[in-house]
């Protein structure tokens, strides 16, 4: 096997988070022997690989988040319906 398929092999064991820390070593260790840079491949959004709390997410049933107005901070209290508070008084 050659050192690159054990490279691939090593980093494909890896969470996504450590990749990033290998990612970041390679790029330095080519930038203080002053070697260029790989260009950024461009990725389309079919090749992403999804976040452990996208994954988490997707895992629970969680749908997405609702619409609503852009102004939803400042008028929040009139989209609120609290009339099956206990205690509210009708």
């Amino acid at each position: 096997m050659s050192t690159l398929n054990q490279i691939e092999s090593e980093i494909a064991a890896l969470p996504l988070n450590l990749r990033a820390e290998v990612l970041d070593f390679v790029q330095f260790v080519k930038q203080r022997h002053g070697l260029p840079r790989a260009p950024i491949p461009l990725v389309s959004a079919d090749d992403k690989e999804d976040s452990p709390f996208f994954q988490a997410l997707q895992d629970v049933g969680f749908i997405g988040c609702v619409e609503s107005d852009e102004q939803l901070s400042t008028t929040y209290k009139s989209q609120l319906n609290f009339s099956t508070k206990a205690g509210a008084t009708p």
